[in-house]
């Protein structure tokens, strides 16, 4: 699957110390368009205001047939605030409101109701990081750790209601100046509530692909509909070990483990259920960070699966 993205930004808008970026991220499944304002100084006080409008439209295919199945567009506007307790922890808290479109679907398809026609979504999303990192783009050492916990409520004028928690780990562990060990855990788990039993497809978790479980195409781990397309889940379990060796001239190769799955419920995880993968990659630094292209090999492969697969990204898988 072809995936690329581009960023440009502006710093210092109006002389202000304002800033405005924008990106855009496309796949040939995927669109996702973004602009993002700050505002560092909210009410005269050090606290960065932050104003985000997206743009993303995704197509869902079966896996055998490749065929559309149907097709998703989502608008965000998002705003909120960011607030630095010290230099290695960061807190935020915002509001989002998002409206969802599901159209194209093919009559075979089964959707719940939140899933047809144009849905609201609406939620407060706090979360705290801890990040010792010595480079955010190319870690050798430290820590980065962090929590997030989303509620949407119809009293935040969303039309569904679910609770969705999601906390991640990552150490990075320089053993001499050629090799790099980095390890991450990352898990969540989500419920609905009132009249919500089921989350909306947008808001449910999904694994597999070039930053989650490699040797998987993107988003195919985990609960299956009635064709064998993954229908997501609402609880999951992500794993990943990395042995990175510089080789000079800006090039690297990385080894790796990755494991995961995606649950339908969060009563019905068992780690037994893990998938995992084994692989190799190639990295080219750039300053924004490397270019890697990874290979992944299954290691539970089940009958009708691919041996693995190819993935082509900018950045550290994790």
């Amino acid at each position: 699957r072809f995936r690329g993205s581009f960023d440009i930004s502006y710093r210092n808008l109006f002389g202000m110390n304002r800033q405005i970026s924008f990106r855009t991220e496309i796949s040939t499944l995927e669109q996702r368009y973004i602009v993002n304002y700050t505002e560092p100084w909210f009410s005269g006080k050090r606290l960065p205001f932050k104003v985000f409008l997206i743009k993303e439209e995704r197509t869902e295919k079966t896996i055998e047939t490749r065929e559309t199945r149907y097709k998703l567009r989502r608008h965000t506007a998002s705003a909120g605030f960011e607030k630095k307790f010290s230099e290695r922890v960061k807190g935020e808290i915002f509001y989002d409101f998002s409206l969802v479109k599901t159209f194209e679907v093919k009559p075979d398809v089964i959707l719940t109701k939140e899933d047809v026609g144009t849905l609201a979504i609406a939620g407060i999303r706090p979360g705290i990081v801890y990040d010792m990192r010595d480079n955010p783009f190319d870690p050798k050492k430290g820590v980065l750790a962090g929590i997030s916990v989303k509620t949407a409520s119809g009293y935040l004028l969303s039309e569904t209601d679910f609770v969705k928690a999601i906390v991640n780990g990552s150490v990075y562990h320089e053993l001499n100046k050629y090799f790099v060990i980095a390890v991450s855990l990352k898990s969540g788990m989500s419920q609905g509530f009132d009249k919500t039993r089921e989350l909306p497809l947008v808001e449910r978790f999904f694994l597999g692909g070039r930053t989650t479980v490699r040797g998987y195409e993107q988003d195919t781990l985990g609960p299956k509909g009635a064709d064998g397309s993954p229908t997501g889940g609402n609880a999951f379990v992500l794993t990943n070990l990395e042995l990175r060796t510089s080789i000079g001239k800006g090039f690297g190769l990385v080894t790796f483990l990755d494991g995961g799955n995606v649950w339908k419920k969060t009563g019905d995880i068992k780690l037994s259920e893990m998938k995992y993968t084994a692989g190799a990659g190639i990295r080219y630094n750039t300053p924004v960070g490397p270019l890697r292209i990874d290979y992944g090999h299954k290691l539970d492969r089940e009958k009708g699966e691919s041996r693995g697969e190819v993935h082509f990204s900018i950045g550290h898988a994790f």
